[in-house]
């Protein structure tokens, strides 16, 4: 009977870019919120790439609120 081995996790040393969310907006907290839950290493939902696009999208929702409101 074989052995089935499982490859091991990928290992990070620095941690992924953190979000700049925008100050009071709901849709950049909740992005922040779920890049929070998948860099946790020990996290099941851990997925570097995923962070990264969502740095991204915090990134381009946040010029859409500058848009907005650009005094802040």
């Amino acid at each position: 009977m074989a052995t089935i081995m499982k490859q091991p996790r990928e290992v990070h040393l620095t941690e992924p870019i953190s979000p700049n969310p925008y100050p009071g907006c709901d849709v950049c907290a909740a992005l922040v919120r779920e890049w929070i839950d998948i860099t946790e290493p020990a996290s099941p939902l851990f997925d570097v790439e995923r962070a990264h696009r969502i740095v991204d999208e915090v990134r381009d929702h946040r010029s859409q609120d500058e848009v907005a409101a650009p005094a802040l």
